[in-house]
């Protein structure tokens, strides 16, 4: 009976692992796989990477990683999280969450207070069939648009003015 339950004990005590991924991610396959650096010296490659649906990173060298290994059998892993402690916010607040980038420190904040902060050091690019705003806009640089711009029904490329001395409207603008 003791045989049987140290065999289980070392089973479970076997079944998590804490690691290190030495190589980038493999995206080749249909599963994305890691390889591993674990406790004692342990090296396993080709650990299938499993990801939130809607969520997916390519974790860097070095990251730390969470694996579990079914029923404690040490061949038969999946890496189920990773995190990089050389690169994070560090300016978060309590019942705040972020999204970013390890490498260029981009971001998208959900603040605690229900704001949302993006930022990132290259161009924010958008692409949809088209951008509703139901709230004041405010920029402290340019606006350059490439269509017309409408202020309320009034065309800025197409509208024209009365003149005041003499009868008739004004051209549309140059």
């Amino acid at each position: 009976m003791s045989n049987a339950f140290s065999r289980m004990s070392r089973r479970v005590s076997m079944a998590l692992g804490l690691g290190r991924l030495t190589a980038n991610t493999d995206e080749a396959a249909s599963t994305h796989t890691v390889q591993v650096a674990l406790a004692g010296g342990e090296l396993r490659s080709d650990v299938p990477l499993l990801q939130q649906v809607g969520f997916h990173s390519c974790p860097l060298p070095g990251s730390d990683v969470v694996v579990l290994f079914q029923a404690g059998d040490r061949s038969r892993g999946v890496a189920v999280a990773t995190g990089d402690q050389r690169s994070y916010p560090r300016d978060l607040q309590p019942g705040d969450a972020c999204l970013y980038h390890v490498t260029t420190g981009a971001r998208v904040w959900l603040k605690a207070d229900g704001s949302i902060s993006i930022s990132t050091s290259g161009p924010l690019n958008v692409a949809a069939s088209e951008a509703v705003f139901n709230c004041p806009i405010t920029s402290s640089g340019d606006i350059s648009a490439k269509g017309d711009v409408l202020a309320g029904k009034i065309s800025l490329t197409n509208h024209k003015h009365p003149v005041q001395a003499a009868p008739g409207t004004t051209g549309a603008p140059e």
